[in-house]
């Protein structure tokens, strides 16, 4: 099975999911529905919700009315945080198309985020499922409490790889983690099973965003929707760089010292960047990592016992796709610092 199989298995359930997420950003101010309509249009496989249906199918319980409109709450979180980003960040394009910030300003990106996230907190409120609340919102806090400290940080290169580990955890991995135990909740889960898929989802949201800081520096821009070297240029100190910045002799060192604290990175910097990222394996040792955060995410699903087991494997497709979209020459896993 691959994800090709996993997208048309769960076909008629994730209609239901874009239904849900169409039809909850109505509001009688036309901006929002306008602003809301065209960031969900501009792309994304939605795979937070999928994580969600299939937690739920995992542990026996089919994508209800219920379980449908709670991926939808998770996605408007998720949408949220990029409407935020692209202000912090000054993105002006996204998946390929430009940023609300870009078409529309920084004050509608910001507003129209909060939106999105009021509409999640009332849709949570609904079922008043305490326990689910906790963990969406105890999500939401690390999530940005991780973005706080990814800005505190900007344009400096000395971090440690822990902190840098640390702020993938929360500002990525948090959400993809509670994305998949919701789902698990609402089809309640015992604690054993709860804790596999949390375990899981935790590991694959580190892989999920180590695979996009190593692809923001080694994919083409247009399979990337942005340009190449986004993170280089906006500062942020991610595994490829900090990897680099390790190893290198102090000639390159100083450059990089250089290049991180100017604002205006042309491309040909980058370039230059990426070339000593292959000389140095900076990307592959990015790309390992991930692959060892997918392999032993996968492990956690063998340590319970599921009513509906044969969802493990649509978990599988799904943690594989993620590393699957970068063709690299593959290597052992490395081990966690």
């Amino acid at each position: 099975m691959d994800f090709r199989d996993v997208t048309q298995d769960l076909k008629s359930d994730l209609a239901k999911v874009e239904k849900a997420i169409n039809d909850n950003y109505k509001s009688d101010v036309p901006l929002i529905p306008g602003i809301s309509s065209y960031l969900m249009s501009c792309g994304g496989k939605r795979i937070r919700p999928m994580l969600t249906l299939i937690a739920a199918k995992l542990c026996g319980r089919e994508a209800d009315a219920t379980v449908v409109k709670h991926g939808c709450a998770i996605e408007y979180i998720h949408a949220a945080t990029l409407l935020h980003d692209d202000v912090v960040d000054e993105s002006t394009v996204r998946r390929g198309k430009e940023t609300v910030k870009a078409k529309w300003g920084s004050d509608a990106s910001i507003l129209v985020g909060d939106f999105l996230i009021s509409r999640a907190i009332l849709i949570l409120a609904e079922d008043c499922e305490r326990k689910i609340i906790q963990a969406v919102t105890e999500a939401t806090k690390s999530l940005v409490e991780g973005g706080i400290l990814e800005y505190a940080e900007a344009r400096k290169i000395k971090v440690d790889e822990k902190h840098i580990l640390d702020v993938i955890y929360r500002k990525t991995a948090s959400i993809l983690s509670v994305s998949a135990r919701i789902g698990g909740l609402l089809a309640n889960a015992t604690e054993q099973q709860e804790t596999a898929i949390i375990s899981f989802g935790d590991d694959f949201g580190m892989a999920f965003q180590l695979m996009d800081d190593a692809l923001d520096y080694d994919a083409d821009e247009q399979v990337l929707g942005k340009p190449t070297g986004t993170d280089f240029k906006e500062g942020h100190v991610t595994l490829p760089l900090h990897h680099l910045y390790h190893n290198a002799d102090r000639k390159l060192r100083k450059e990089i010292e250089a290049f991180i604290k100017n604002e205006h990175i042309n491309p040909d910097d980058v370039k230059y960047i990426v070339g000593h990222m292959h000389q140095h394996k900076s990307i592959d040792y990015t790309l390992n990592l991930a692959r060892y955060y997918i392999d032993r995410a996968k492990s956690h699903l063998r340590k319970a016992d599921f009513p509906e087991p044969k969802y493990i494997e649509y978990f599988d497709a799904v943690a594989d796709y993620i590393h699957s979209r970068h063709t690299a020459p593959s290597a052992s896993a490395v081990p966690v610092k």
